[in-house]
């Protein structure tokens, strides 16, 4: 699947990751983590190109709202609840067959939970934003609303 050049991967910052959440996404094509240190540990910014399968995103309720991501193989973190629904869909890939993209926050004039993918598909999240459906009467008119700024 070709990812189409206009649409700018999406990048997240403030994460706490485990080891093997950063691992499972480092290893998928063009994902980038980096890191910066704080007193309470690395704080990562990640470029999300294609998400991997079996991420968990939480919140913590010690003090702080960081995000965090690990995988649903791991046990939980100490003081961690669940993320919110949006915040589950950011990492959620593409429902299309052989596509996999990120899916990105594409709601203006749209109802809540729309998307649309690096690969100019259309989804629709989920009530708890952990899955998306392929919207495909709706591709025409994301790529209209995504296209850039000055283009016809």
């Amino acid at each position: 699947m070709k990812r189409l050049g206009h649409l700018r991967a999406p990048v997240y910052t403030d994460l706490r990751l485990t080891i093997p959440a950063r691992e499972a996404l480092e290893a998928l094509p063009d994902n980038v983590c980096l890191a910066t240190w704080t007193p309470s540990g690395p704080r990562y910014a990640v470029t999300l190109v294609r998400p991997p399968v079996g991420l968990v995103v939480v919140r913590f309720v010690n003090g702080t709202s960081d995000t965090g991501l690990r995988l649903d193989s791991e046990p939980e973190y100490p003081c961690e609840c669940p993320a919110a629904w949006y915040e589950h869909g950011s990492w959620v890939p593409c429902p299309e067959a052989g596509c996999g993209f990120a899916l990105m926050w594409c709601e203006a004039g749209f109802v809540p939970g729309w998307r649309v993918c690096l690969g100019g598909h259309a989804s629709q999240l989920s009530g708890d934003g952990r899955r998306a459906e392929r919207m495909v009467s709706h591709d025409a008119a994301m790529l209209r609303a995504t296209r850039p700024v000055g283009a016809r």
